[in-house]
């Protein structure tokens, strides 16, 4: 049986899919600019190992946890939601296997309480006298 990441195609087509997700990201209105002062290659060559891993790759993920990447960033359950929506827009243009589509939505959405906690902990700092 083939693992996600050998059903999507490899390393080059989970790189290819992340970047037009980054692309389309940076450009948003909605969340543009909660990426923009950062270096989108950089994102996108993190998010390759660790992507490629959740999918069954051979790939080891060094980065930093999730929550500790995003807690400085005020984060909002629809920032959350607008990036899983472009996810999902993304997979399917790229002609990602539904299968595989269900699996990476799936596991993204399963990110989302940590991610929208170091969200908070971000906005709850702003307020602090």
């Amino acid at each position: 049986m083939k693992t996600m990441y050998e059903l999507i195609g490899g390393e080059e087509r989970v790189r290819a899919v992340l970047q037009s997700l980054y692309d389309k990201l940076f450009e948003d209105p909605i969340v543009g600019f909660l990426f923009q002062p950062f270096d989108k290659q950089h994102i996108v060559e993190t998010q390759l190992p660790f992507t490629c891993k959740f999918l069954g790759g051979p790939h080891e993920y060094a980065g930093r946890p999730l929550p500790e990447v995003h807690t400085k960033l005020p984060l909002l359950p629809g920032h959350f939601d607008r990036r899983h929506k472009l996810l999902e827009q993304t997979l399917e243009e790229q002609g990602v296997p539904e299968e595989v589509r269900r699996v990476w939505l799936r596991i993204d959405q399963s990110l989302r309480p940590s991610i929208l906690a170091a969200g908070e902990d971000a906005r709850d700092k702003t307020r602090e006298p």
